[in-house]
């Protein structure tokens, strides 16, 4: 009987210690941890960005016009156009010619139509057949409808086909330069091939700048 109360014993006093070890085990744990907290805010704050698009003049109006070899084509007056990073986040820019719609009268062919695009400063004026220009077909960033003063949408352009005519870039500004900026000259007119056949025809285009942010300044 007396041995019996000593095996029952033994294993109590074995359990008694190993859970007095593993009370001073998660003791000691607790006293030996530590916890440190970031110190400063993690911020993200956004630069400014915007790419101005100003005109010289309006538009290109060549009423009652005939086809004309590219010297003559040179000679017309020119849509002029300024692109200028008005703000810190450098970007990059493409500039595409969109085809809409006329409102008047049957579309003169794109094959038929010169088109010059000379960047200020440039030394030489690229002249091309419009329908040799390559395509965008991400028409999503353009919207040529016609509001009036309350935003209420008069007349909808449908773009036909939407080509690309240049692309760069701009650095935005820093605490001692202005945000750098380009201007453009663009031609265009009939080309000499064309024949009588597209007497009372109309050629309607509208250009569009669409930037990119690219990286923040240094």
């Amino acid at each position: 009987m007396g041995n019996l109360r000593l095996r029952y014993r033994i294993p109590l006093a074995v359990i008694a210690i190993l859970m007095m070890m593993t009370l001073f085990v998660g003791s000691s744990y607790a006293l030996w941890q530590t916890t440190d907290y970031q110190e400063s805010v993690n911020k993200i704050a956004s630069g400014c960005f915007e790419l101005s698009f100003v005109e010289d003049k309006k538009s290109i109006n060549l009423d009652n016009t005939y086809p004309m070899e590219d010297t003559n084509g040179l000679k017309t007056i020119p849509y002029r156009f300024t692109l200028k990073n008005t703000c810190s986040v450098d970007a990059d820019y493409t500039l595409y010619l969109n085809t809409l719609n006329p409102t008047v009268g049957t579309k003169l062919a794109d094959n038929l139509v010169k088109v010059s695009l000379l960047k200020e400063g440039g030394a030489t004026n690229v002249v091309r057949l419009l329908s040799g220009v390559d395509t965008n077909t991400d028409l999503t960033n353009f919207d040529y409808d016609i509001k009036d003063a309350n935003g209420t949408v008069i007349t909808e352009r449908d773009i036909l086909t939407s080509y690309i005519l240049e692309e760069g870039s701009l650095k935005g500004k820093t605490d001692t330069t202005e945000g750098e900026s380009v201007t453009y000259d663009l031609r265009i007119w009939i080309d000499a091939s064309a024949t009588k056949e597209i007497s009372g025809q109309t050629f309607e285009a509208a250009v569009a700048s669409v930037a990119y942010a690219t990286s923040l300044p240094s």
